[in-house]
């Protein structure tokens, strides 16, 4: 049997140094981390407690809609134009030579709009999420010249002819300036030609300065985030409508059960979310007319979602008071890769309705007319270790696609960011994560 004496020890150490060191001189230290050159996307540098804005950054990142967004956005939208620009790299589209991005530009940019950066003070991302698409909103609707600018002295306005070769003047063009303060874009499946802060103006017409992304109805497409509740009131006995109005969302704040429980699922909570409320002490005028008794309990407060984004975004109140003391609730809420909204849309009830009336002379499924319009695949998950006031946010996301298909299974890769770090994880890693906010893409249909 061979033997290994010490020499022979001696001898194998000192080759296998040397063999390292060559290594070395040839090719040099990586200070790059391996998980981030796997993933192909940028860790981010964490300026002092910005773990916040670092995640979610990486969960807008991980939904295409809105970079694709994005990206049609006026170089003049200088925050808009700048998170595009921080995306890139969190995208896979750019790439820095040690794996990890600043986001110092961009911070610099949120500061001078209103968000301030208090260095060892740590905020939060659901208020960071909210104040960045508040100022989103803003830059998208803001034309770049102002009503005047584009009249001349004379009344006339620069019809859009051959943008390269000519431009010609018309006269008594009638301009429309819609209520800023209605809805926009279809409500499911009614459509209301409604703008916010636009000038609609009837003609072929380009303003002067930068163009913005329009819809089919010329208005401004708004961020694959914006969607609208329906709050409405209405008899229970006659269906007489009280009241019907839409409210704008970019995020939807959902509330943990009173008491902890052994199962919650996120479907409960969202059912919760849309129950109905009986309204007490308002009688209904309709049915008085017919001589019907309602001891003015008739009335029924409905919310729904009148009309459900692009990208759909979920946040959890996890602070609950205990003698005017705020905690910090640590529940499991399950919640699945996809989601299935119709249920939870206005649109449904009126089927609910309609598929009661089918029923008795139809054996015909509703669900083959309509299918799962609005089903939605998870993107990003945010989560927070610590307590009410600290702690330490990071991201679970999926990982890039070389194409701009939104559901290849290139993008069936997760992986868990905390600031520069990055390590691919499960799908059953994810699932089983404390979350405190969820981004949510529809699928194609």
């Amino acid at each position: 049997m061979f033997k290994i004496n010490g020499n022979h020890l001696a001898f194998i150490g000192v080759t296998g140094a040397g063999i390292a060191l060559v290594a070395y001189v040839l090719f040099g230290p990586s200070n790059k981390p391996k998980s981030t050159r796997k993933s192909g996307f940028c860790g981010l540098q964490n300026l002092g407690t910005t773990c916040y804005l670092n995640t979610l950054l990486q969960s807008l990142a991980s939904c295409p809609m809105f970079v694709e967004w994005l990206d049609q956005q006026s170089k003049s939208s200088t925050v808009s134009y700048t998170l595009n620009k921080t995306l890139k790299f969190l995208t896979g589209a750019r790439y820095n030579d040690d794996g990890i991005l600043s986001p110092i530009e961009l911070v610099t940019v949120l500061t001078k709009v209103g968000f301030h950066f208090k260095p060892n003070l740590q905020a939060d991302v659901h208020e960071l999420f909210i104040h960045l698409f508040s100022v989103i909103e803003d830059e998208a609707y803001k034309t770049s010249c102002s009503l005047a600018d584009c009249l001349e002295s004379n009344g006339n306005l620069i019809e859009k002819g051959n943008i390269q070769n000519s431009m010609k003047i018309v006269n008594n063009i009638s301009i429309n300036v819609y209520n800023p303060s209605k809805a926009e874009g279809d409500l499911l499946e009614n459509t209301a030609v409604i703008s916010n802060n636009i000038l609609n103006i009837s003609g072929n017409i380009v303003l002067q300065g930068d163009r913005k992304l329009l819809d089919k109805n010329q208005n401004v497409k708004p961020s694959p985030f914006l969607g609208y509740l329906s709050n409405n009131i209405e008899c229970s006995l006659c269906h007489h409508k009280l009241s019907l109005n839409y409210e704008k969302f970019y995020v939807i704040s959902l509330s943990l059960p009173e008491y902890p429980q052994l199962k919650i699922e996120l479907t409960d909570i969202l059912d919760q979310y849309i129950k109905q409320e009986k309204l007490e002490n308002l009688p209904c005028t309709n049915c008085d007319k017919n001589n019907t008794k309602t001891d003015g309990k008739s009335y029924i407060k409905s919310v729904k979602f009148g009309k459900l984004p692009s990208c759909l975004c979920l946040h959890l109140v996890r602070t609950q008071y205990s003698k005017d003391r705020p905690l910090k609730r640590k529940d499991f809420v399950e919640f699945p890769e996809y989601l299935y909204m119709d249920k939870y849309t206005s649109v449904y009830d009126q089927l609910s309705k309609l598929r009661q009336s089918r029923e008795k002379s139809s054996s015909e499924p509703l669900e083959r007319l309509r299918g799962n319009k609005y089903t939605y695949r998870l993107k990003a998950v945010i989560v927070h270790v610590g307590e009410h006031n600290t702690g330490h946010f990071s991201t679970y996301r999926r990982g890039t696609t070389t194409d701009h298909s939104r559901h290849r299974c290139s993008e069936t890769r997760w992986y868990f960011t905390s600031d520069a770090h990055i390590e691919e994880v499960t799908l059953q890693h994810v699932l089983q994560s404390v979350f405190y906010m969820l981004f949510y893409e529809k699928c194609d249909t």
